[in-house]
């Protein structure tokens, strides 16, 4: 809705004005009528004018005046001059000015005053479109610009080749504050959301960086992990923290965080290698979730663990809690325990469980972002084994057949709010057995099953019905039409709309 001012110092002119046009028919708002141009100057701190209907010759502020410096301030306002017949050398000065048009006291008549009113609706409309196309030109240069940037920076971490400064903007040129972030709790997302939904976060989280920081550089370096390049920054734990609580706030997902003050963009691929290893310093101090790069205080870890002899141990758990002491006294590297914690349970399970259960909870422990989280986790793997391998003396049904009866249940109900507990209920197993044997068998987690099982639903609904967006999103089991458009191009390539669209054509065709 466009604010239209209108200033004459004839009361009965300004309300023959005013009673000329429906304003909110024509969707305006009339903020006011001023008897002299200084008022609607001050009235105008107030309100933005879109449109300025004033006389000329009024006292103590006169129209052009009062045009001259309103649109000193307010560059794109329009301006409709009201005068008398012998005014006309005001007039033409006026015109000259930038005024839309006039009209003529004597001869004023509504009808023709709506459409002059039209007319500058009709040119405020055009140049704020042509604008916004400008915008969106630009907007597309910067953003072509800027994915070459990262692109570049992206292959010279990754492959080592060499960058050429020219191609850089010169705050880029010199030395920079670089700020690696890799997000926390990776399990409990895929599990609750599915896969996808880590390139969703990183999406968000570049767009709106690039709303408040359009001169700095970041962008996606893993599937969890992004980089920032922050210019010549002095503070720079202070800088991180605010990125942190910006980022965390606006995704409500933790992250952790490595810095490096003044850092060259030829050594680019050095310093990421560093930013990483700090990052995972996080394995053993999980209260801290921001870490400086200091190469001259760096500790080296041993990637090796001392021999493990199990031939004579029936207790893993006794076995366990004893090699603890050595993962936590800080002298080997993550990797290092990781593996141990592998050779210790692939060997004592080697004859009991499936060989693809034992990959499958090992990739489970390597992916543990804390050590707390891989002793907690290896503590479960051994109830867990235990009561597998119960449940294996003691069961009747087969897992081919446990799985069926999941499978049936999950196509029944996807439409609802499924979860791997309420399913794993039905079929009266545990959460976690039910959870190694759906992936043994479909080879995908619970949760990516039934959102590609909704996807396809929703495939289906938009090739055959008429249904809009937000219907064929709730009936294929999708809560948020936003999330479910997300999903459904990431899956498909295609928006909902355009997949709509691109079936009818294969189908005329």
């Amino acid at each position: 809705m466009y604010n239209v001012f209108i200033v004459d110092d004839e009361p009965v002119i300004r309300f023959g004005l005013k009673a000329s046009v429906d304003w909110d028919a024509e969707g305006l708002k009339l903020v006011g009528d001023y008897p002299n141009g200084e008022e609607a100057l001050s009235a105008m701190e107030e309100y933005h004018p879109d449109i300025l209907i004033t006389d000329i010759k009024m006292p103590v502020m006169d129209g052009i005046t009062l045009m001259k410096k309103a649109k000193s301030k307010f560059p794109n306002l329009k301006v409709i001059l009201v005068s008398s017949y012998n005014d006309f050398d005001f007039v033409r000065e006026g015109l000259k000015l930038g005024a839309i048009d006039y009209v003529l006291k004597p001869t004023l008549e509504p009808k023709d005053f709506v459409q002059l009113i039209r007319k500058t609706v009709e040119k405020i409309q055009q140049e704020e479109s042509i604008e916004e196309q400008l915008g969106e030109i630009t907007e597309t240069r910067l953003a072509e610009e800027r994915r070459q940037m990262e692109n570049s920076i992206k292959r010279a971490i990754l492959s080592g080749q060499q960058l050429e400064s020219g191609d850089f903007p010169d705050w880029l040129k010199g030395k920079s504050l670089i700020v690696y972030m890799e997000l926390n709790h990776l399990s409990q997302i895929e599990e609750e959301f599915g896969g996808l939904f880590k390139s969703f976060i990183l999406d968000e989280i570049q767009t709106q960086f690039y709303k408040n920081q359009s001169n700095r550089v970041c962008f996606p370096i893993g599937d969890s992990q992004m980089l920032f390049l922050l210019g010549d920054e002095r503070h720079g734990l202070q800088i991180v923290e605010e990125l942190k609580m910006e980022i965390e706030q606006e995704t409500k997902i933790d992250c952790s965080f490595s810095y490096m003050p003044g850092t060259n963009l030829d050594s680019i691929k050095e310093s990421y290698l560093l930013l990483e290893e700090a990052c995972g310093e996080k394995f053993f101090d999980e209260k801290r979730q921001i870490f400086q790069v200091e190469p001259s205080k760096t500790t080296i870890k041993s990637n090796t663990m001392p021999s493990l002899n199990m031939e004579d141990s029936d207790d893993l758990t006794e076995l366990f809690e004893e090699r603890t002491g050595l993962w936590d006294s800080g002298l080997y590297s993550e990797e290092a325990i990781k593996n141990d914690a592998c050779h210790m349970l692939t060997n004592f399970y080697m004859n009991q469980v499936s060989i693809n259960i034992l990959v499958e909870r090992c990739r489970g422990m390597e992916s543990a972002e804390t050590l707390s989280e891989l002793i907690s986790q290896f503590r479960q793997d051994i109830i867990d084994f235990d009561d597998l391998i119960l449940e294996n003396k003691k069961k009747v049904s087969t897992d081919n057949e446990l799985v069926d009866k999941a499978l049936d249940y999950i196509h029944k109900h996807y439409t609802e709010e499924l979860t791997l507990q309420r399913v794993a209920d039905h079929i009266h197993i545990s959460r976690n057995y039910f959870s190694i044997i759906f992936k043994r068998f479909k080879v995908k987690n619970f949760i990516d099953y039934v959102i590609e099982l909704r996807v396809n639903k929703a495939r289906e609904l938009l090739k055959e019905t008429s249904l809009k967006v937000y219907e064929v999103a709730e009936k294929s089991g999708f809560r948020d039409v936003k999330y479910f458009s997300k999903v459904f191009k990431k899956l498909t390539g295609l928006s909902p709309v355009d997949y709509r669209t691109e079936s009818l054509n294969k189908r005329m065709d």
